[in-house]
C-alpha cells in the first residue's frame, strides 16, 4: 500500500521541478501565509471527521520561493481531498439494526354502547435490516384489550404482525389508554394513544299504530289489520309474550321468543270477530323482559247483524167511538140507561144494566161504516124507568 506521505512529498518534488525558478511566479509572503494556514485548517477539519486514521502534518513556513509555496499548498489540498473522499464513503455505510414502524400512533373508537364493543387493527412492521425482538405489549386501561400473535416474538426485516385492538366499555363516559410496545428497536418503548366514548344502553320498542278501530263488522265474520314493531334502541329486544283482552279480539304471526336487533322490525296481524251486536273494546299487549312496561295497542269495533231488521208493523187503526150527551131529567132520578139499535125506531138494546149517574156516554163498541140509533131513559130509586127519549142517529165513518 502506498504511503500517503510519500506520495504527497513526491508530488511536491515533481511540481517543483516543472515550475523552474522560484522567482518566475512571485507570490507575496502575506498571501502565501494565508493560503497555507487555510489549507492546514481544512486538512485538520477532515482529519477530525475520519474514523480509523491518525494523520500528523507538520508544515514549516518557508520564504524560499513562490514555487515552493504553491507546491506546499497543492500537497495539502490533495491530501484533504483524499481523506474527504474516504470520510464520504464511510458516512454512507450504516450499521445494521432493527426498526419498529406502527400503522398509526393513535386510535379513536368514537362512540360505543355499554355492553357492546368496537375493534381496529394495529400493524407492526420491522422496517430495519436486523431482527426485531418484541418483548411485550401492555395497555393502561382495562376498557381496552389487544389480541394477536403471542409475545415475546422475533420479527425479521420487512415482516409485519397484525394485532386487534378492542374497546368494550362497561361504564358510560370518556375512556383513554396508553399502549406500550417494548422491543430492541431504537427509542423503545413505543407508546400509542387509544380513546373512545361509551354511552348508556337505550332500550326502546316502537309500536305502529298504537290504536286500531275496526268499525262495523258483521257478526261471525273476521276483520284484520297490521301492527308493526320496530327496535329503535341500542340492544336486542326479545318478545316474551303477546296477550289480547276481549274474547272477540286476537293476534297472529308473532310467536313468543322472537328477537329484534337494533333497527329491525316485524309485522303481525290483529283480528276482530264479533259474536254479538254492539260495541267491543280490547287491548293487545307486547311483553318483553327488556322493557320496563308492556307496549299496548288499543282496539275497538262494532258488531252488526248481517240480516236487515224488518220495518216496524204499522199501528192498528184507532177504534171508532160514538159520543152521546143528553139533558138532565126534571125529576129526581137514580141514573140513566142508554139503548142502541141498528134499526131506526125499534129493537133497542141496553148498553149496560146499572143506571149511569152521568149526562154523557162514549160507545166504543161500534164498527166503522155502520149506522147506529140511540135512545136514553131515566131511572128513579125504585127502578122505575121513563119512556124513551127522542132518537139520536150516529153514522160511523169507514176507516
Amino acid at each position: 500500500m502506498l504511503n500517503p506521505r510519500y506520495v504527497a512529498v513526491s508530488w511536491v518534488a515533481a511540481l517543483s521541478k516543472r515550475t523552474g525558478s522560484p522567482r518566475s511566479h512571485p507570490v507575496p509572503q502575506l498571501y502565501r501565509g494565508q493560503v497555507a494556514r487555510t489549507a492546514v485548517q481544512k486538512l485538520f477539519s477532515c482529519v477530525v471527521n475520519l474514523r480509523g486514521f491518525v494523520l500528523a502534518v507538520f508544515f514549516c513556513r518557508s520564504s524560499a520561493s513562490a514555487v515552493r509555496g504553491y507546491a506546499s499548498v497543492g500537497c495539502l489540498v490533495g491530501v484533504s481531498f483524499f481523506f474527504a473522499g474516504c470520510a464520504s464513503y464511510n458516512s454512507q455505510t450504516s450499521a445494521p439494526g432493527p426498526a419498529l414502524t406502527v400503522s398509526a400512533n393513535s386510535f379513536n373508537f368514537n362512540t360505543v354502547v355499554v355492553g357492546q364493543s368496537a375493534t381496529q387493527t394495529l400493524h407492526l412492521t420491522n422496517s430495519g435490516n436486523a431482527p426485531l425482538q418484541i418483548a411485550s405489549i401492555s395497555l393502561s386501561n382495562k376498557e381496552f384489550a389487544i389480541s394477536g400473535p403471542s409475545l415475546p416474538r422475533t420479527v425479521l426485516p420487512a415482516i409485519s404482525l397484525d394485532y386487534t385492538l378492542e374497546f368494550a366499555p362497561t361504564t358510560a363516559g370518556n375512556a383513554s389508554a396508553s399502549l406500550t410496545i417494548t422491543s430492541n428497536a431504537p427509542h423503545s418503548p413505543a407508546a400509542l394513544s387509544l380513546a373512545g366514548i361509551s354511552e348508556k344502553v337505550v332500550v326502546a320498542l316502537q309500536v305502529i299504530p298504537t290504536s286500531i278501530s275496526f268499525g262495523n263488522e258483521n257478526l261471525q265474520s273476521t276483520a284484520t289489520q297490521n301492527v308493526t314493531l320496530q327496535n329503535t334502541g341500542d340492544v336486542n329486544i326479545t318478545i316474551n309474550g303477546v296477550t289480547a283482552s276481549g274474547s272477540v279480539f286476537g293476534y297472529s304471526d308473532l310467536s313468543p321468543g322472537f328477537s329484534l336487533s337494533p333497527n329491525q322490525q316485524v309485522t303481525f296481524q290483529v283480528w276482530f270477530r264479533p259474536q254479538t251486536s254492539g260495541a267491543a273494546l280490547g287491548t293487545v299487549s307486547i311483553l318483553s323482559a327488556n322493557l320496563t312496561s308492556p307496549e299496548t295497542v288499543s282496539l275497538t269495533g262494532d258488531g252488526v247483524s248481517s240480516t236487515p231488521t224488518p220495518p216496524p208493523a204499522p199501528s192498528p187503526a184507532a177504534q171508532p167511538t160514538v159520543q152521546l150527551t143528553w139533558n138532565a131529567s126534571s125529576s129526581v132520578v137514580a141514573g140513566y140507561r142508554v139503548y142502541r139499535s141498528s134499526t131506526s125506531g125499534n129493537f133497542y138494546s141496553p148498553l149496560f144494566s146499572t143506571p149511569l149517574n152521568a149526562l154523557s156516554f162514549d160507545d166504543s163498541t161500534v164498527t166503522s161504516g155502520d149506522t147506529y140509533y140511540y135512545v136514553v131513559t131515566a131511572v128513579d130509586d125504585n127502578g122505575v124507568e121513563s119512556l124513551y127519549s127522542n132518537q139520536a142517529t150516529a153514522n160511523v165513518p169507514a176507516s
